[in-house]
């Protein structure tokens, strides 16, 4: 124990008594098992694949793996040559293993068909007799779906709904590669 001269006698200082120095290095090695890990999440593997639609590829789709037991959901967009790679938790690191339903869309972007509303060119025209001023004004954040109806999906409706989609897969405890040819 350390020491300390006052004058002519000497004075114990107490730093930790058998219980605390027993309770600081109890609480070191919790803190450093508990923090060493990260977090963890259940096994992943490898799901990647093309989609095309009548043999071409089908570039800047969503690509969504619907689980049927209580899995975590994954999903992944195609490249410009139709290929997917799925994430559950983290960039690329597959799907859990399992059967899956299979939702692939591809939307519209503002532009491709379709001009994007300006000033110049307003969204609702305004109706001629009777006008207050608020003719075809949607509040913000108010989805009324004659105003706003979203953007369009591109591929046919069957492979977006979740409950009618034809498409299934199932992952395997292995590298898995998941290709889609949808029709039209």
């Amino acid at each position: 124990m350390p020491e300390i001269w006052e004058g002519k006698r000497i004075v114990e200082v107490k730093v930790f008594g058998p219980r605390g120095l027993l309770l600081l290095t109890a609480c070191i090695f919790g803190l450093a098992s508990g923090c060493s890990r990260g977090r963890q999440y259940p096994p992943t593997h490898s799901v990647s694949g093309v989609v095309t639609v009548e043999g071409q590829p089908v570039a800047d789709a969503i690509v969504s793996f619907l689980p049927d037991d209580g899995q975590n959901p994954a999903n992944g967009s195609t490249d410009a040559s139709g290929r997917y790679e799925l994430t559950s938790f983290t960039r690329g690191d597959g799907a859990m293993e399992g059967s899956f339903r299979v939702t692939i869309v591809k939307y519209e972007k503002e532009g491709e068909d379709k001009p994007a509303v300006s000033v110049e060119k307003p969204a609702v025209e305004e109706v001629e007799s009777g006008e207050t001023g608020n003719e075809g004004y949607v509040p913000a954040g108010m989805i009324v779906s004659q105003y706003d109806t979203g953007p369009k999906n591109l591929l046919p409706k069957q492979y977006a709904d979740q409950q009618k989609t034809p498409l299934t897969a199932a992952v395997r405890a292995e590298e898995n590669s998941i290709d889609f040819d949808l029709s039209k």
